[in-house]
């Protein structure tokens, strides 16, 4: 809930921004209709305003695009301010349907009463568990904007189809938190696991997809990573999961459904 209401925010942001860059773009006079003529090997543009036709230029000349590109901002400003109405409704009526907020919303006497019955009081635990605050990783996003369905962030393709098929499966997760491991010699790491899972049961999955196996540096990094992930008690293929890119850059989306189905079963193996 918490997340949602704050990708709105994002995305009001965002269109605020737009629609200030679009004033200084906006059109000064509205142009008429494109009309193509084809003769021979060359087609020609016309303006069609009112009842007089106006020649622009060939369709490669740069009035043709310019003229295509004014009905383009034309339209992108108009949807642009169509939208920052809609998210301005949605977030001014959009109401939270929390347990927290509806019993809050309820007399007093209603919260005497046991309510085992209609709220899943532990999958409410985990969501606020994944939402509250905690340390993230301070690397650079890629210049690529990538975004999952909630509006948050990610750093490649691998991770918002994770990302996306966790949202859907309505688990909760931790994205890019940081983590810090001990071995048995007292040494210490930060890592940064792509998802973080918190269980019904309390026990902690992880899952790391990989982008750049390619790079021998990288790959050699995560052998490492590997190390110390054991140390902290994930293990391959129980409550560690891995997925990866190709050589091309190719992501197997059959292969993230599968280790969403575990991490799943996982999740709810401790549900009473």
């Amino acid at each position: 809930m918490n997340e949602f209401k704050e990708a709105i925010k994002r995305e009001q942001r965002r269109i605020e921004r737009l629609v200030k860059l679009a004033a200084q773009n906006e059109v000064a006079n509205k142009r008429g209709i494109l009309l193509l003529e084809r003769r021979g090997s060359s087609t020609y543009c016309y303006e069609r305003k009112d009842k007089s036709k106006k020649y622009i230029g060939k369709v490669d000349s740069d009035a043709a695009k310019a003229f295509v590109r004014d009905h383009f901002l034309t339209e992108k400003n108009k949807r642009l301010l169509t939208d920052e109405k809609l998210l301005n409704n949605l977030a001014h009526n959009y109401q939270d349907y929390s347990y927290d907020a509806i019993m809050s919303a309820l007399p007093a006497s209603f919260r005497n009463i046991a309510n085992e019955d209609f709220n899943d009081a532990r999958y409410e635990e985990l969501k606020r568990w994944a939402s509250e605050d905690y340390t993230r990783n301070e690397a650079p996003f890629p210049e690529a904007e990538i975004y999952a369905v909630d509006g948050r962030r990610v750093r490649s393709k691998g991770e918002c189809l994770h990302a996306n098929i966790l949202i859907n499966k309505g688990i909760p997760f931790r994205y890019d938190s940081v983590i810090t491991i001990a071995d048995s010699h007292g040494n210490t790491k930060r890592l940064s696991p792509d998802f973080m899972i918190q269980c019904y049961d309390s026990s902690l999955a992880i899952i790391e997809h990989l982008g750049r196996l390619f790079d021998k540096r990288y790959a050699l990094d995560f052998g490492e990573k590997c190390y110390w992930y054991l140390q902290a008690g994930f293990i391959l293929g129980k409550n560690f999961f891995v997925t990866s890119d190709d050589i091309h850059g190719g992501t197997d989306t059959q292969a993230i459904m599968e280790v969403a189905k575990a991490v799943e079963r996982l999740f709810y193996s401790g549900r009473q």
